[in-house]
C-alpha cells in the first residue's frame, strides 16, 4: 500500500487475488492491416505485432513472391490488454515501397517453427492523400513509486526500487478506411526542457488508458511504466497512423504536460509528505505536498482500469 491515507483508498482497488510476475503469455503475431481488410491504399505499410523480433517474413501479392526490406523497429507497445510487444514496420523492397495494386497480399511468418498466417488483405487500385483526423491529447498524469528494496526481483514485480507509472485521456484518431481496432497510437513522452522521448505503442479496441499506482505492488502488465524523474516536468505527444500512412499527411496531436507525483510503498523511506487535516481541502484529511495530481483524480484512475483489469485480464494469469 502507499503510505497515509492514499494507501486505503488504492488498496480497497487492488485485485483480490495475486497475480504471477512471468512473463506474458504466447501471442500469435498479427499484422496491421489486419486480416479481412479491403480497399487497403497501396501507400500502406505492414505494421507486424510479435513478442521479440520477426522471422522468416513472407509476402505474396496476387499469388507472386514479393521482396522485402528488412523490418524496421517501430518499438514497444500493446495489442489491448496483451502486452510487451513489438511493433515491427514492413514494406516491399521497392524505391517507392508501395503495395501491389488491386491484389490480395499474404503475409507469413516462421513463429514456433511453423509457418503461419500473419494478416491477408486486399488492396485498392491506388492511393489517395485524403487526411484524417489528429489525436487530441487532453490530460497525463506521473507518478514514481518508490519499493522496498529487499521486494526486487521477489517474485511481485517489482523489478527497481522506483517504477513509474502514467496515465493519459485523449481523443482517438480517425483515419479513412482505417477501423478504430487498426489504428496505431504512439505516445512520445519526454522532458519540457529537453531530453530524450520515451515512446510507446498501441492498438486496441478501447483507447489506451495507462496504469496508475495500486495495491502494494505493481500489477504484471507491462503496458508502460516509463522511467521518470520527480524534479522534471514531463510532456506528451500522441501521433497516429493507419491506411495510407505512407501518402496521408502524418497526424500528431498537441502536447500534454504533467509533473511527477512522488509516493512510497510500505516498508521504502519514505517519498511523500501527507500534511496535516486543516491543509487537506477536498482530499478528505490527507493530502500530498508539492502533488502534481490530486488524489481523487488517482483513485478514479486507477479504479477504472482494475475494474477493466478484473474484467479482461485475470483469468489469463496463473495465481500465485
Amino acid at each position: 500500500m502507499v503510505v497515509g491515507c492514499t494507501a486505503a483508498l488504492i488498496a480497497a482497488m487492488a485485485p483480490s487475488a495475486a497475480q504471477a510476475c512471468g512473463g506474458p503469455p504466447p501471442y500469435v503475431p498479427i499484422g496491421l492491416p489486419r486480416a479481412g481488410a479491403t480497399g487497403v491504399s497501396t501507400a500502406t505499410s505492414i505494421v507486424v505485432l510479435w513478442q521479440g523480433q520477426p522471422s522468416g517474413l513472407a509476402l505474396q501479392a496476387a499469388g507472386q513472391d514479393v521482396p522485402l526490406a528488412a523490418p524496421f523497429a517501430l518499438g514497444a507497445g500493446a495489442e489491448g490488454f496483451n502486452r510487451a510487444l513489438s511493433f515491427w514496420q514492413v514494406r516491399p523492397a521497392t524505391a517507392n515501397g508501395l503495395l501491389a495494386p488491386s491484389a490480395e497480399h499474404v503475409l507469413t511468418a516462421t513463429y514456433q517453427g511453423k509457418t503461419v498466417e500473419v494478416t491477408r488483405f486486399t488492396t485498392a487500385a491506388g492511393y489517395d492523400k485524403v487526411e484524417g483526423v489528429a489525436p487530441i491529447a487532453r490530460r497525463l498524469q506521473l507518478w514514481r513509486v518508490r519499493y522496498p528494496v529487499s521486494d526486487i526481483s521477489s517474485g511481485n514485480c517489482v523489478w527497481a526500487e522506483y517504477h513509474g507509472f502514467l496515465t493519459v485521456d485523449y481523443d482517438a484518431a480517425t483515419i479513412p478506411n482505417t477501423e478504430p481496432a487498426s489504428v496505431l497510437h504512439t505516445f512520445h513522452l519526454a522532458p519540457k526542457t529537453g531530453g530524450s522521448a520515451q515512446t510507446f505503442n498501441y492498438v486496441g479496441d478501447a483507447p489506451f488508458a495507462g496504469l496508475a499506482p495500486s495495491g502494494d505492488h505493481p500489477l504484471p502488465l507491462g503496458l508502460w511504466q516509463p522511467e521518470l524523474d520527480p524534479t522534471r516536468e514531463y510532456c506528451l505527444t500522441i501521433s497516429a497512423s493507419g491506411d495510407g500512412d505512407i501518402g496521408r499527411p502524418r497526424l500528431d496531436s498537441q502536447p500534454v504536460c504533467a509533473t511527477v507525483t512522488q509516493l512510497s510503498a510500505s516498508g521504502a523511506p519514505p517519498s511523500l509528505v501527507i500534511t496535516g487535516a486543516g491543509d487537506a481541502g477536498d482530499a478528505g484529511g490527507c493530502n500530498v505536498a508539492g502533488g502534481g495530481g490530486a488524489v481523487p483524480a488517482l483513485v478514479v484512475a486507477s479504479l477504472a482500469f482494475v475494474r477493466a483489469l478484473r474484467r479482461r485480464t485475470l483469468s489469463r494469469y496463473a495465481v500465485e
